[in-house]
């Protein structure tokens, strides 16, 4: 990855609806090559997607928790994958926004006293403790969980722009 890779994924993360003639112009280098460069980003992985970024807020979520989550030790029941995995997919799946449901973002397995840590938007309080209280509580590979509602959004990560690592 060049300077020019790096410069391009600065412009794409920054706004990704600029056109590749936006692009060229921006970096001095010909449409063909800015357009060859991002297909060879995509193909390589560096550049996974292209999305709208929605505020939450704007959509009537109102709450943003992080849910620590400690899972039973063991294997899933019918895989050789970790519990944790499947604990974690089961909530993604599961937890869509929909049918009273608060939408988990992110899930991940961390180091620590927990195992699980989740992104969480719910609509209301209400909707946060039934997640909370009932189905998580529901979950017998779930042995404790503790919430942290989030008072403030200091930065959010769909506003900054990753710098790419230079060699």
């Amino acid at each position: 990855m060049d300077e020019t890779d790096r410069r391009l994924l600065v412009l794409l993360q920054e706004d990704a609806k600029k056109t590749l003639h936006e692009l060229s112009e921006e970096l001095g280098k010909p449409k063909t090559t800015i357009a060859a460069r991002v297909k060879r980003l995509e193909n390589d992985g560096v550049i996974i997607g292209y999305k709208a970024v929605v505020n939450p807020f704007a959509i009537g979520y109102k709450l943003l928790a992080f849910v620590l989550v400690s899972v039973r030790r063991g294997v899933a029941a019918r895989e050789s994958k970790p519990l944790q995995q499947e604990v974690a997919e089961k909530i993604l799946a599961e937890c869509t926004g929909e049918r009273g449901m608060p939408f988990v973002e992110e899930a991940y397995i961390i180091t620590g006293p927990y195992d699980l840590l989740f992104k969480v938007w719910a609509r209301d309080i209400k909707q946060l403790s039934t997640f909370l209280v009932a189905y998580l509580a529901s979950n017998p590979d779930i042995q404790r969980t503790e919430t942290l509602i989030v008072l403030e959004i200091v930065d959010d990560w769909r506003k900054r722009v990753m710098p790419p690592s230079t060699p």
